[in-house]
């Protein structure tokens, strides 16, 4: 008896399918009925099939007789039938199917070399039947009936005839990788002018693939646009084709440099990329490049298995053969096409699913009219995904099964918790097609946008969209831009790391097919999978200087707003970071209204009559349950019954249950699960991850990972699922989540180089240390929420074992140090150890951020050896004084260096908690910190009596260096000299650590007066200055004098008129009057009284005591200044003449090079001419350069890309009052919307403002603005940069004038034309 078995048919690329062996020298052709046909092997030849097709189950424990292929084997495995031709002849080869007790499949064949079987017409000759057609297609698509199995094809070429050009459109339809070109004319006349045509290609040569591998991916554009690599010459630029001696000499080896670089690891994935040898015309000789390219490849992808090869005919075949078996024993005719002419390559190519839009792609304009785009112009916008008019419009035959199909799986991918496809909302507006489900935030979002283009404010606008992950914004997002695509030019961002790419293809898409004087049609443009608001704010003012920089009319500006931004941003506070957005913005939860339940019930119904087991789509049935947190904990538990944790799979699904949970964007790439599971391609039946998963596959789902889909990838189906994942595991099966973040950062293959591989790290050390942002309750998390969580149900040591392995997975990040530093002091109280942890991560890098943490563990150690004193009910020793005071002194050392560290570094801390480009105030607020907890240790000392206030007085003075220790009047005994000795031990260090205190927070006056809070760090900026505004009122408690006393002294003239001295000083310190600074505040007193008693203090002080610092002269003049706009009639203040006076003389002392900017904004304030004056002083021009420069050396490198708050603007008045306070500019009572109103510019559209200010007339020039006052040009800075077009043009503007400590600004800049 002859048996037959059964052949897998999972479509795959590797299928071990002997075929009978026939005689070679009867027929010389064999039909491929795979993209990769093996040869016979020594391996096992049994494999795995797939358990789960019902019809196989009658057959499981039996072999199969043969009769008839389609009357015996199940309908699962009709496909092979049709696609192979099974000849009886004088062999056939064997299978065995064999039924494990467990359920499984085995089928494989024996070798030919192993044994035969004689069929009954054994004199038949058997003749191969060929079909290149059918062949060609499975080599493209490995068996299937579309090209989705290979993520990118690479062309090898050669010259060939012109009449071929015309039947090279396949290359279009292939995603191709890049082409390898031989032709030098090929730019000219040749397949590369040819493909131009149609599609957008970079051209390059070898070299250009040189360097680091994320460089030349970045700077080539690979992945979403073709590379066109010319190898032997390119004569249109010049660049001579060589003959093959130089060019072995010369491009061989770049060549060879080029497919080492593709084939790495981390750029192409070997198994998903097939290599296309494209032989235009005959390869004579082996002296041919082509054919050492050839070698090349052969050597890179290990061997034939990916290469492919398609011959102009068989004489040019036989050819390439011959030449190819000289040097390698393989037989290509397996894998080559040579009976198919170019027109039916290309036909049979182009015939290939999936199918391309076979009309052309309309995208709206003005009118109700439409514009085609080319592909190729589509493709040149790579950073965007553009939603066209006629979006999926002609791809399928509708009436087709074929279309049937690709509905169902289009539908059950999303349904399951894939991203939402523009198929989707397609198929729904289909006829007989029920309605896809809108959220009840549809309209709300839908008329948020459109209303932008009625009531713009600006040419590009920004509207959040705040949603909780997994709850359906981005699928809201992308319906409401499906909805709008014949209103917007529409289009989803792809790449959001090159914001001036994106905004000049912005630019691009508005004004395609357009001419300069028609109507701009707005763009929609959605970014997705946003953390916060940051980013797209960038990206909003890049796109604005774009649309300045091509002069869009003012008219235009003022009607519409070309370009809206909906940016969805993924969080857990939705609600609550609406309320605090200012910008327009919308947000959706994980919440169903019962119309929203009652449609998800109608919808299951609809699945129901066209799937099977909708049931399964977890995804979908967990929004329908309105996030029911019991169904998704049933779902789990059954799926997860019996778990086997010593499985791959079950450590596998733990690993993405716990990466989902913590950053539910992540995925893990497709190739390194296939070798975490250990598949290896022996077979061409190779199961996919998400079979091999079994049974736990329901729970996942696969994806494209990468800013452009580079990559398949996996993931689990929602994020609810993986969070309910982790409890299971831990509840049920006692593995905690410290169990599995060991598992994963001790396995090595998660940290190799390769595709994917980059992101996955990152995702792991995001999950390790990004610390969450809860602005709710205004609390910052210490660690991330995974440390946090095991910190809270688990052991510290696990966390403490987990920084430790993660330290030597991230050798150069010092991120994981630092944190474990940050651990060990804030919750074990481990200082030492800390300390060792903290000062690796400076070794690493150091910077402000790794410093204060060295600085912060010693503050905790001082405030821990405190508070042990206290809870021991101990008085403080000299011996803990002694200590206390040493480590104080660590402490301040730290955060000093930490403030000089600040000040000078340029790049933003890896630390994802932390902003980017954020100032470090952390060292500031750790030395005012430090020295409030010395001063209160010392004021309470035995040794100081505070009750009374001569005592209270010297400890005063003493902290201030005034006088020595000695000089302090106490009870003289043994313990009192203790503490003496101790304090003249640290006599040096106590009075500058009141300095360096009164250093912190002079900063913070300027940090919060000088410039503008950014949008994102105006919350945190609220809660500092609240925090510094305390500490300073219980600092200047440490060194104020009670009035009365002081009054009551009585003494000697010259004692009195001392302490007057230091009782005014002491009342401006109080005050915060005491600075440039600390007196613009006193702007915004309405009354002007208190500011009348510090100019009372200013001007008692200069007749007193003369002082001679140029910050006293600057105090002084401000603080007349102030007092004549808020009180004029004051009898305090001098007269303008005195104190234009007195600055021309303090301006004699400065100089042009002093490093403060104070001097020389009172010298713009005062010397600003006002519109009736003529003349101008000739050192305004002097005094703005010197401003600039004293201000950049004052602000820390990321403190100048904060904009300059002016706290003054040029009104219509005369004299002083020509100066107008922005404290009095203020258009609402509201803080919030007068905050708005300053930060995008709509305070100067309000009538009573442009009543108040002056509008000053000047030019741009070379980007730079200029005042015109007679024949004076003065420069000035504009107060946005998005305000000035780019380009260079000149042109004449008008503008009002602000005054910040940067220099002049100008606000609201109006070009004239």
């Amino acid at each position: 008896m002859e048996y037959l078995a059964l052949p897998d048919t999972t479509t795959s690329c590797k299928q071990e399918m002997p075929l009978t062996q026939m005689n070679r020298e009867t027929s010389n052709e064999t039909e491929a009925v795979s993209c990769k046909t093996e040869m016979p092997s020594q391996r096992p030849h049994f494999q795995r099939a797939e358990k789960g097709n019902e019809d196989v189950n009658p057959l499981l424990r039996k072999v199969l007789p043969i009769v008839s292929l389609r009357t015996v084997v199940p309908a699962a495995f009709r496909s092979f039938a049709n696609s192979c031709r099974v000849v009886a002849g004088r062999f056939l080869t064997v299978l065995s199917i064999i039924a494990t007790p467990r359920g499984e499949i085995f089928f494989g064949a024996p070798g030919r070399d192993q044994f035969q079987i004689s069929a009954t017409n054994s004199n038949r000759e058997v003749k191969e039947e060929t079909d290149h057609g059918e062949k060609l297609k499975n080599l493209l698509t490995c068996g299937a009936s579309t090209l989705g199995h290979y993520s990118y094809f690479i062309i090898v070429m050669n010259k060939g005839d012109p009449d071929q050009l015309e039947h090279l459109q396949f290359l279009c339809k292939l995603n191709l990788f890049c082409v390898l070109d031989f032709d030098p004319n090929s730019n000219t006349n040749g397949a590369c002018k040819q493909y131009r045509e149609f599609c957008h290609a970079n051209l390059h040569f070898p070299t250009h693939f040189q360097g680091e591998p994320r460089s030349v991916v970045k700077n080539l554009n690979l992945y979403h646009q073709t590379s066109w690599v010319f190898c032997n010459g390119r004569l249109d630029l010049d660049s001579r084709h060589l003959d093959y001696q130089h060019w072995l000499k010369v491009t061989h080896r770049e060549i060879e440099q080029m497919v080492s670089f593709m084939f790495k690891p981390e750029i192409l994935p070997g198994s998903r990329c097939l290599v296309i040898f494209l032989l235009l015309s005959s390869v004579e000789s082996e002296k041919d490049p082509i054919f050492d390219t050839f070698m090349t490849f052969h050597r890179q992808c290990g061997g034939e298995e990916n290469i492919i090869h398609i011959c102009k005919n068989e004489n040019t075949f036989d050819k390439w053969q011959s030449l190819i078996q000289k040097k390698y024993e393989f037989d290509i005719r397996k894998q080559s096409i040579y009976e198919l002419n170019w027109s039916q390559v290309n036909g049979q190519i182009m015939k290939l699913g999936p199918h391309s839009q076979p009309f052309e792609k309309l995208l709206p304009s003005a009118g109700c009219s439409s514009v085609i785009l080319k592909t190729k112009d589509a493709q040149r916008m790579n950073t965007l995904e553009i939603l066209c008019e006629n979006e999926c419009e002609g791809a399928y035959d509708e009436n087709s099964s074929e279309f049937h199909n690709v509905k169902l799986e289009v539908e059950e991918e999303f349904y399951r918790g894939g991203e939402v496809k523009w198929l989707n909302f397609y198929i729904s507006e289909k006829r007989k097609a029920k309605p896809f489900i809108k959220r009840d935030k549809y309209e709300a979002v839908r008329t948020k946008v459109t209303s932008q283009i009625k009531h713009a404010k600006s040419t590009c606008v920004l509207v959040n969209l705040f949603h909780h992950p997994g709850c359906g914004g981005t699928t809201l997002a992308k319906h409401v831009m499906w909805d709008l695509r014949n209103q917007f030019r529409c289009a989803v961002l792809k790449d959001s790391s090159a914001d001036e790419q994106v905004a000049s293809q912005i630019m691009d898409l508005m004004k395609y097919g357009k001419s300069d004087e028609s109507l701009q049609t707005p763009v929609l443009l959605l970014v997705d999978d946003s953390k916060d608001t940051e980013a797209a704010e960038k990206l909003r003012n890049c796109i604005r200087r774009q649309l300045d920089k091509n002069c869009l009319g003012k008219k235009e500006k003022s009607l519409s707003s070309p370009v809206i931004i909906l940016n969805c941003v993924r969080t857990h506070f939705p609600k609550v970071q609406y309320k605090c957005c200012e910008t327009e913005s919308q947000y959706i939860t994980a919440e169903l209204t019962k119309k929203e339940q009652d449609d998800f019930e109608e919808k299951l119904q609809e699945l129901k009559e066209n799937h099977e087991r909708p049931e399964n789509f977890y995804s979908f049935m967990i929004m329908k349950s309105n996030f029911d947190q019991k169904y998704v904990k049933n779902i789990v538990c059954n799926i997860l019954k019996d778990l086997d944790m010593d499985t791959r799979q079950a450590q596998l699904l733990s690993i993405m249950a716990l990466l989902n949970s913590y950053i539910p964007e992540s995925n893990i790439s497709q190739s390194v699960c296939e070798d975490f599971l250990g598949m290896k391609p022996l077979f061409w039946g190779k199961e996919t991850v998400l079979e091999k998963m079994e049974p736990y596959s329901n729970l996942l789902i696969g994806s494209k990972g990468g800013p452009y889909g580079e990559y398949s990838t996996i993931r689990m189906q929602h994020h609810d699922i993986a969070c309910a994942c982790l409890e299971e595991l831990d509840l049920t099966y006692n593995i905690k989540r410290s169990d599995i973040t060991m598992n994963l950062l001790h396995c090595d293959l998660f940290f190799r180089t390769g595709l994917g591989k980059d992101a996955l790290i990152l995702f792991i050390q995001r999950m390790l240390i990004e610390r969450q942002r809860n602005v709710e309750n205004e609390r910052n998390t210490q660690f991330s929420l995974l440390i946090e969580k095991i910190h809270k149900d688990e052991e510290r040591q696990k966390v403490h074992d987990i920084f430790m392995k993660a330290s030597s997975r991230y050798e150069t990040s010092a991120s994981i140090p630092q944190a474990l530093a940050r651990y060990l002091y804030l919750y074990e109280r481990d200082f030492s150890q800390a300390l060792g942890w903290a000062e690796n991560a400076t070794k690493i890098t150091e910077n402000s951020f790794t410093v204060d943490t060295i600085g912060q563990i010693h503050k905790n150690h001082l405030k821990y050896k405190i508070q042990q004193v206290k809870e021991q009910e101990m008085s403080c020793s000299s011996e803990h004084l002694d200590a206390f005071l040493e480590i104080a002194k660590k402490a301040t050392n730290a955060f000093q260096r930490a403030q000089k560290l600040s000040k000078t570094e340029n790049e933003p801390y890896e630390d994802c908690y932390l902003t980017k480009d954020s100032y470090n105030q952390s060292a500031d607020m750790g030395v005012i910190e430090t020295a409030l907890i010395i001063f209160e240790i010392i004021s309470s000392l035995p040794f100081f009596d505070l009750k009374d206030p001569l005592t209270r007085r010297q400890l005063q003075s003493f902290l201030k260096g005034n006088i020595p220790i000695i000089s302090v009047r106490f009870e003289d005994n043994v313990v009192n000299q203790k503490y003496v000795d101790v304090l003249k031990k640290h006599e040096q260090f106590l009075p500058w650590l009141k300095v360096q205190a009164k250093t912190s927070f002079e900063f913070f006056d300027r940090y919060f007066i000088y410039l503008k809070s950014r949008k994102f760090e105006e919350e945190s900026g609220h809660r500092c200055r609240r925090k510094v505004s305390e500490h300073f009122k219980k600092y200047i408690s440490f060194f104020t004098l009670e009035d009365e006393w002081a009054q009551k002294q009585p003494g000697k003239t010259f004692l009195r008129e001392n302490m007057d001295i230091e009782a005014q000083k002491m009342f401006l310190e109080e005050q915060k009057a005491d600075t440039f600074a600390g007196l613009l505040q006193h702007l915004e007193d309405k009354s002007g009284e208190t500011m009348e008693k510090i100019t009372e203090c200013y001007t008692f002080l200069n007749e007193r005591s003369k002082p001679r610092n140029p910050n006293f002269k600057t105090n002084l003049m401000l603080a007349n200044l102030i007092l004549h706009l808020l009180k004029p009639k004051s009898k305090c203040i001098m007269h303008e003449r005195a104190l234009i006076q007195l600055l021309r003389q303090t301006m004699q002392e400065v100089g042009v090079k002093y490093s403060f900017p104070e001097p020389y904004y009172l010298a713009l304030l005062l010397l600003w001419p006002c519109s009736s004056t003529p003349d101008i002083d000739k050192n305004i021009g002097i005094y703005i350069d010197a401003i600039r420069s004293s201000s950049r050396h004052q602000l820390p490198h990321s403190l100048r890309k904060r904009g300059a708050i002016s706290h003054f603007l040029l009104g219509k008045k005369s004299g002083l009052k020509r100066l107008v306070p922005k404290a009095k500019l203020y258009f609402s009572k509201d803080p919030k919307e007068s905050n708005r109103l300053w930060q995008s510019g709509d305070i100067f559209a309000q009538k009573d403002i442009k009543d108040c200010l002056l509008r000053v007339h000047g030019t741009v020039e070379q980007g730079e603005v200029y005042i015109e006052h007679g024949k004076h040009k003065i420069p000035v800075h504009p107060a946005f940069l998005d305000a000035v077009r780019t380009g260079y043009s000149t042109e004449k503007v008008s503008f009002y004038l602000g005054f910040a400590m940067t220099g002049p600004l100008a606000y609201d800049i109006q070009y004239e034309n």
